[in-house]
């Protein structure tokens, strides 16, 4: 269920097999039945067990339910499972609710924004000895040998042509993994199945009348 940076949320093959063919008896078909059950489980559980913890880290729910796409199930393309998928870009520090800076001499200090419980420290390094005291990113140079480009080529991160950028905290997806535990996947397996057999009780009685 839990795939590399997000939440595949789908049904047992042979739940789906045993309802297809109860359905099917009575002449109604168990794709919506599944669909249904999908979309409402991957709403469900991107807003109970991932918002509301990630939420007072950030701006708000609202700005993490745009940070946590839900992929919905798509029976034209033959997909049916739903999938919750976590932005991976990194978050500018400032915009996390809480962020500080640790001295570790006159002229540099580490980031620290705020996690589940405490602190995390971010990429980058704090002045505080400026006026300003922004968090801000550090220069760092990789190089590689490009063999479409013939040779070796050294490329920087952490600042652009007009200077130093500032610094970037750990991405939503990063936390959305932290809660991608035991305890969430056997909530989901759990809501999931309640779901399916609350749909399935109302379509056979549908065909009961």
């Amino acid at each position: 269920m839990a795939g590399s940076g997000g939440l595949r949320i789908g049904l047992r093959p042979e739940g789906f097999e045993a309802a297809k063919r109860q359905l099917e008896s009575i002449g109604r078909k168990v794709e919506p039945v599944l669909r249904g059950s999908l979309d409402t489980t991957a709403t469900e559980t991107r807003k109970r067990r991932y918002t509301p913890y990630i939420a007072p880290m950030f701006k708000g729910r609202s700005w993490v339910n745009k940070k946590i796409i839900i992929k919905r199930v798509n029976a034209l393309k033959g997909r049916f499972d739903a999938r919750l998928i976590p932005s991976s870009a990194g978050v500018y520090v400032t915009e996390y609710r809480r962020w500080g800076y640790q001295a570790i001499d006159a002229t540099r200090a580490r980031i620290l924004v705020g996690s589940f419980k405490g602190h995390k420290v971010a990429a980058g390094f704090v002045n505080p000895s400026s006026f300003a005291r922004q968090p801000l990113a550090t220069r760092s140079s990789v190089t590689r040998h490009v063999k479409k480009r013939g040779g070796r080529f050294t490329y920087n991160y952490g600042a652009g042509p007009g200077g130093l950028m500032p610094a970037m905290g750990p991405s939503v997806a990063w936390f959305f993994k932290r809660l991608t535990n035991v305890t969430t996947v056997r909530w989901v397996n759990r809501r999931l199945e309640q779901e399916f057999q609350r749909r399935m009780r109302r379509e056979l009685s549908k065909g009961a009348r």
